[in-house]
């Protein structure tokens, strides 16, 4: 016996996908297929977030403030749930401060896997200077730290300084 699903679907020519799958299924699928996607990108702003707001060995409410606002506010990151991105950040604050250099070099590593991605790394780095300039003051411990993230991700720290200075601005 066979069961036939749905219908044969194309983007020309046969049924449209609409038909094989409501729109709000579509939706969904879409949603998930992004999450899935992006979950290093996920990662890699939570641990450059962890790794930032720990540089000068404490994390303000203000800076705390921001990373909620910056996971809100990004589009690249809207697909994905505040409560998951909270709960991964939170992990990452923990394993810092439990083995801060073994923690570190796990959290570098997350941060490597998206090098290879010039926006995404750009995008990174710009939630990190949110959340240094969050108290309105710039530790050097901060500042070598965004350094160091954007050496792993192979930017010039300057010009992304810069460009987040001007966004932030607006």
């Amino acid at each position: 016996m066979v069961s036939t699903y749905g219908g044969r679907w194309s983007s020309s020519g046969g049924v449209p996908v609409e038909d094989v799958l409501e729109r709000r299924l579509l939706d969904k699928l879409g949603g998930e297929v992004n999450r899935y996607q992006d979950k290093e990108f996920l990662k890699a702003t939570m641990a450059v977030c962890a790794l930032t707001a720990l540089a000068d060995e404490e994390v303000s409410l203000e800076e705390r403030r921001d990373i909620d606002q910056a996971i809100r506010l990004e589009p690249s990151l809207a697909t994905f749930n505040l409560e998951k991105a909270n709960e991964i950040l939170d992990s990452y604050i923990f394993e810092l401060t439990r083995s801060c250099e073994a923690g570190k070099n796990v959290l570098y590593d997350k941060v490597r896997r998206i090098a290879r991605d010039h926006k995404k790394a750009r995008t990174v780095m710009r939630v990190s200077y949110l959340i240094i300039t969050a108290d309105h003051q710039v530790h050097d411990k901060e500042l070598a730290e965004f350094k160091r993230l954007c050496g792993i991700l192979e930017l010039d720290p300057d010009e992304v300084w810069q460009n987040a200075k001007i966004l932030r601005a607006f």
